[in-house]
């Protein structure tokens, strides 16, 4: 195949770009936000290219019926709520710190790259139980089917690809955020972890979505790779695993990792006939879902 290598170092490229610029900006003191920014914006114009050149569907490629619905999810669901659930931790961490007790310097006693892998997985374990337990659905649980209710918004279309990353219900954004900044902000870890924490999290999100070829590899036990993470999105429940969001070391550890050579086959929600799940063009539908809908919705 003409990009058969393409299909290779995608992730890798992706990895060492914005490993080289967080060093950088750290090393040379630069703006947070503008590297912040920077990198989100090579990753959306390098996603994009990949997705044209080594699509791994081309099925799933944007589709201008829905890209009205990608971009109020973009701006409503993800950019908004995002930053009021990382405004929600700050504020909330200010006020313990004030009232109860400040954090310690303990962290700048390690090494700078093992407290950056702690404050990765420490940020990841609240958002991976979240993710878990959304996934129950359990029919005896208001709680339970109203959680799955939120998340399934993320699980609506049946494609992948980088627009499709932002489709999250506000909630399910606000609480993935919350649950990730707070521990972190909490612990004490430094701006630059925190920087380091921040663009590593927009990266791998929008990579893990991409409708882009990957191949099994060593990268899948690392990172959330678009290898593992479609197989999250399938429609067979026995591949529908994979919780961790950046990386799958609490699925490796609780049992909830799969993998498998080849790609998944189809993704999307399963239909039933007792089941009203929003359309695609639905935006606003989508927004009231969780609390328009029946106990046994989703049985």
């Amino acid at each position: 195949m003409k990009y058969k290598t393409a299909s290779y170092v995608a992730v890798p490229v992706l990895l060492t770009f914005t490993g080289t610029l967080g060093y950088l900006t750290i090393k040379n003191d630069w703006s947070f936000e503008i590297a912040s920014y920077t990198i989100f914006l090579f990753t959306l114009i390098y996603i994009l290219i990949l997705e044209r050149i080594i699509p791994l569907k081309q099925k799933w490629k944007p589709h201008k019926l829905t890209i009205w619905t990608d971009i109020k999810h973009f701006i409503f669901s993800t950019a908004l709520f995002d930053a009021l659930g990382k405004t929600l931790a700050l504020s909330l961490i200010v006020y313990i710190q004030k009232h109860f007790f400040t954090s310690s310097n303990y962290w700048d006693t390690l090494p700078f790259v093992v407290t950056y892998i702690i404050a990765n997985l420490i940020g990841e374990f609240l958002p991976y139980v979240y993710h878990r337990v959304s996934h129950k659905g359990n029919s005896n649980s208001y709680i339970s089917l109203l959680l799955w209710k939120i998340h399934s918004i993320h699980h609506l279309p049946t494609s992948l690809n980088w627009f499709k990353t932002n489709w999250i219900h506000p909630i399910n954004m606000l609480l993935n955020t919350l649950l990730k900044m707070t521990p972190i902000l909490f612990l004490g870890f430094s701006e630059e972890i925190i920087f380091l924490v921040g663009i590593t999290h927009v990266m791998i999100a929008y990579i893990s979505h991409a409708n882009i070829q990957t191949n099994k590899s060593f990268l899948d036990y690392l990172i959330v790779t678009p290898q593992i993470h479609h197989f999250h999105h399938s429609k067979k429940m026995q591949e529908a695993k994979n919780f961790g969001n950046i990386f799958p070391f609490w699925d490796l550890l609780f049992g909830t990792y799969y993998n498998r050579k080849g790609s998944v086959d189809k993704v999307g929600v399963i239909i039933n006939p007792g089941v009203n799940y929003p359309k695609d063009k639905e935006y606003l539908k989508q927004l009231v879902f969780p609390i328009t809908t029946t106990k046994d919705c989703c049985t």
